[in-house]
């Protein structure tokens, strides 16, 4: 193992480095309210975007700012089903994926789908949000 060569670099896929990682989370209200598990596809943020939506956010204590961010994020993250559908906001009286987001995952839901983004963005390990297996006695 060693530092990539620019031969190596120079055989790679530039199509493959510019894929944006995907993934699905179960939407707890959205299954509770149907009665099935349903589930939305995130997708990651470059990090130009990522950082320009929480940026601002992370330099205060204002806990609703932070929320507000996290939603920003989650709105433009989530890919399957469209929060950014004009028909889809207009249906549930919003303006904006901004504030679907916070309609179709209330409170802790959305800084869950917000971690999982953070995730494929690059921004957050895994084992930072998943709990550790317990230590039985």
């Amino acid at each position: 193992m060693g530092i990539i060569d620019i031969k190596t670099m120079m055989n790679l896929d530039r199509e493959k480095l510019a894929e944006k990682p995907t993934s699905t989370v179960t939407a707890k209200k959205l299954s509770e309210l149907t009665g099935e598990e349903q589930q939305v596809k995130v997708q990651a943020l470059s990090g130009g975007r990522y950082l320009k939506y929480l940026g601002p956010a992370q330099k205060t204590e204002d806990y609703e700012k932070m929320y507000d961010a996290q939603a920003i994020v989650v709105g433009e993250a989530v890919v399957d089903p469209d929060l950014k559908d004009k028909g889809l906001q207009e249906h549930f009286g919003v303006k904006n994926s901004r504030d679907l987001a916070k309609v179709l995952f209330p409170g802790g839901e959305l800084t869950e789908i917000f971690q999982e983004v953070s995730v494929l963005s690059g921004y957050l390990n895994r084992s930072e949000i998943e709990p550790e297996d317990e230590i039985k006695n």
